[in-house]
Order: structure tokens, then C-alpha cells, then sequence
């Protein structure tokens, strides 16, 4: 038995603290891993594994081998004039620049689940700028923390244990000289962590973007905070908050998926980036930075690829094997039925989009390539099982702080189970010889 200390993939945190102890065929025992890590590593063994390839036929998901599911995919491929490639937030970034250059041979268009969630904020930041920062600089240096419509104590389960608790090398004390701030405008488990000295704004649904105004006024002058407040938001709460965004040492703001939702007035995102530029012409003694909370374990990945080959982090168009110049997304591409089959790669969009995208992907040939049966394993046209990276097989991936990490493969694969890196060139390769 080997005991052995590992990076988790469970989530874009990317724990490097996670002992395991195995045999060389199984793991027995995992130690350290939260509700998502465990989750992880059970996918070996749970119920829910896809291990054989499937098609369907007649309407009826039938097992076929691995090469007749490839023989599959490629017929309905050559048939296809605009395909849609979508996800590629849960693979290596290996496996992510063959998805383009898949993308490119087939003249297809690829996008991934960044451009739902954190790439909001990538592509807002070209016309303001952003202050990013690392997840050990905020155990080294924060004193204030700002959750903006994320429940972080769920969907990234260790990050408040390891951003708020730690008591960071420039610090001789840690949770005790840290505020919390949480704003979302539902009691989510993260309010439940919160302590005296903390604010919790449980703002009105939808009023992000006034509350951020209002605050930008006050960065410019005093007095301008109304009486009644800001969105169910009092007075004096508001300006604690205030004084703890100007005169907090270093402050950062954890931006989650509540505050990427759609909002009629204005673009909430690009406001609040401006107001931590305002902010920080105005600090004296650090600086506020922003970080991006997503939860694929390598949604960050996927945009450092496609920025290094084409300029652009998402959304990537190709014709006559060329890139070119696009304002669609994977959501409008959906919505207008510009596509005529779709090529899903370790995510799950019949159950994570709104059911008006979902119905349309449907009615269309849909391939899949995933580790793990859902929505859109059982809609699937093709179906090709793949390894779980991390721990069936390794590569470069980028954590939430957009700091790259190698992961290393722990176990063989079942038999016949191939990873999506090689999956991609066995399709690339049967096109090209096409």
C-alpha cells in the first residue's frame, strides 16, 4: 500500500493537500478532500461511470465499441457545415488545443463554459482593466474579503478554510484582523461562517448595480448616500462598507455567478471594475483586487489556450480552416440554430442552460465525450467514454487564480477508455485521412 500526497480535481481550487492511499489498481482511502474532492474519486467506482461507448439508434441507446462510436461521430461530422464545440472546462489543456484545432479542421466553432461565468469579467476588463491576484496573496496579505453573489462555503468548499482561517506569512494573526463582507440577496451557507466583526448585506434581487453606483459617488465625494439606503441595504451598513473598502490594507473581491447573472440596468461587471479603479487611485496603503470564482477545474485553462493561439479568449470561429471574426457566443449560436450538430467535451449543457437552449441543442446531433452519465449522456447521439483527468491520466491545468498546475495520473484506466486529449486527435486524424 502507497501512500502518496496529490492534487484534487474536484474543483478549480485544485487542492495540493489531498493524501490517498493505493495499490497501484485502486485507491482505498482518501484523506482531506471535501464533499466535492470525495465525489471526485469516487467517479472510479460510482454507479454513474460511463465505461462503455454508446449510439443511438432508432431512438434506443445501444454499447458499441470504441472505434465503431469514432466511425459514428465521424459520419455525422462530414454531414455537419457548421458544427458547435462546447465545454472543455473539465479536461487538460492538452485536450483544449486539440478541441480547436479540431475546431479548425472541421471549420467548427468552440466555445467553453467560461463564457457563461468568469469570462464575463475577462472580456469586460479589455475596456477597463482588472487587478487580479493569487490565492497566497490573499492568505498573506488580505485583511478584507468581499463575497459578491457567491456562496463559496458550498461551491468551493475549502477556499474560506483556506483564505480566511490561515494566518499568511506577514501576519502574526489570522481570521481575528480579517472582515468578511457577504452581499448576495439570499442567506446562503456562507453567511453562516460569518463572525462579529463582519458585515452581511443581504441586498434586494437585481440591485447590484445601484449599490455600486452609489459607492462610486462616495469614492468621489462625501455625503452622497442616501438616507433610505440602497436596495434594502441601510444607511450605516453602507458606510461600514465603505470604510472598509477605502481603508482596508489590501481588500478583494470574490465575484461569483449571482453577480454575472443578466441585469436590465446596465453592465453590472464593467461598473464594479471601475469602482475598484477608483478605489485604488484613492488607497494609500495597498490595493483591492478582484478574483474570479469559477468552478470547472480548468475553466481558467480554456482561456489561456485560446488568448495564446488566436488573441481571443473564447469564441473562436473558424472558415476554410482559418479563425475569423465573430461576435457570436455559444449562447446566441444555440438560440438562432446557427449550428447543424454539436460536440460536447466533459460538461453537461442539457442540464446546466436555460430549458429554451436545451430544447434546441437536442435537435440536433449531439456527440459526447464525458466520464460520467447526465441530461445530456442520455440525449447523446454518440456517446464516447473518457478518462478522469487527474487521476486516470495527467496534464497541465490552470487554477481559479489562473496559476498553472501539472497533474499527474494516478491509475490506469479501464480497458478501451481513452483520455480526451487522445480522443480528439483519433477524430482529427479520421477527418484528415477523410
Amino acid at each position: 500500500m502507497v501512500i502518496e500526497r496529490v492534487t484534487c480535481s474536484g474543483c478549480s481550487l485544485l487542492c495540493d493537500d489531498i493524501i490517498i492511499k493505493s495499490d497501484g489498481l485502486y485507491i482505498e482511502e482518501v484523506i482531506g478532500a471535501c464533499l466535492k474532492g470525495k465525489e471526485r474519486f469516487d467517479l472510479l467506482t460510482a454507479k454513474n461511470r460511463i465505461t462503455k461507448s454508446q449510439i443511438k439508434n432508432n431512438g434506443e441507446l445501444q454499447k458499441v465499441t470504441y472505434i465503431e462510436a469514432i466511425e459514428r461521430a465521424i459520419k455525422i461530422i462530414k454531414k455537419s457545415s457548421k458544427p458547435l464545440l462546447y465545454g472543455f472546462s473539465t479536461v487538460s489543456c492538452e485536450a483544449q488545443l486539440k478541441g480547436i484545432e479540431l475546431a479548425r479542421v472541421i471549420n467548427g466553432f468552440i466555445d467553453s463554459n467560461s463564457i457563461i461565468c468568469q469570462g464575463k469579467v475577462l472580456n469586460t476588463a479589455k475596456e477597463t482593466g482588472i487587478t487580479l491576484t493569487t490565492i497566497t496573496e490573499i492568505i498573506n496579505k488580505m485583511d478584507l474579503l468581499i463575497l459578491w453573489g457567491a456562496n463559496a462555503a458550498e461551491s468551493i468548499p475549502r477556499l474560506l478554510n483556506k483564505i480566511l482561517f490561515s494566518r499568511g506569512k506577514f501576519r502574526m494573526t489570522g481570521r481575528e484582523i480579517k472582515t468578511l463582507v457577504v452581499i448576495d440577496p439570499v442567506k446562503t451557507a456562507s453567511f453562516g461562517v460569518m463572525g462579529v466583526r463582519d458585515i452581511a448585506l443581504q441586498i434586494e434581487t437585481g440591485k447590484d448595480i445601484e449599490l455600486i453606483r452609489v459607492l462610486k459617488e462616495e469614492c468621489c465625494k462625501t455625503g452622497s448616500i442616501p438616507d433610505t439606503g440602497v436596495g434594502g441595504i441601510d444607511k450605516d451598513d453602507l458606510k461600514r462598507l465603505l470604510l472598509h473598502l477605502t481603508g482596508a490594507e489590501n481588500g478583494v473581491i470574490l465575484i461569483g455567478q449571482g453577480l454575472l447573472k443578466t441585469q436590465e440596468d446596465g453592465n453590472v461587471v464593467k461598473e464594479l471594475l471601475e469602482l475598484v479603479q477608483l478605489i485604488n487611485v484613492k488607497q494609500q496603503k495597498g490595493r483591492l483586487s478582484v478574483f474570479m470564482l469559477g468552478g470547472h477545474y480548468n475553466m481558467a485553462g480554456f482561456d489561456h489556450v485560446a488568448l495564446s493561439i488566436s488573441g481571443k479568449n473564447h469564441s473562436l470561429q473558424f472558415s476554410n480552416n482559418q479563425l475569423v471574426e465573430t461576435s457570436e457566443t455559444i449562447v446566441s449560436k444555440i438560440d438562432k440554430e446557427d449550428f447543424d450538430c454539436s460536440i460536447i467535451v466533459g460538461t453537461d449543457p442539457i442540464s446546466h442552460l436555460p430549458s429554451r437552449l436545451s430544447k434546441k441543442l437536442m435537435k440536433k446531433p449531439l456527440i459526447l465525450v464525458d466520464n460520467k452519465q447526465s441530461a445530456t449522456s442520455y440525449v447523446a447521439d454518440v456517446t464516447i467514454p473518457s478518462a478522469i483527468t487527474g487521476i486516470e491520466c495527467g496534464g497541465l491545468v490552470y487554477r481559479i487564480d489562473h496559476i498553472p498546475i501539472e497533474l499527474k495520473k494516478l491509475l490506469s484506466p479501464p480497458s478501451n477508455i481513452h483520455n480526451d486529449e487522445e480522443i480528439l486527435i483519433k477524430l482529427i486524424e479520421a477527418l484528415k485521412e477523410a
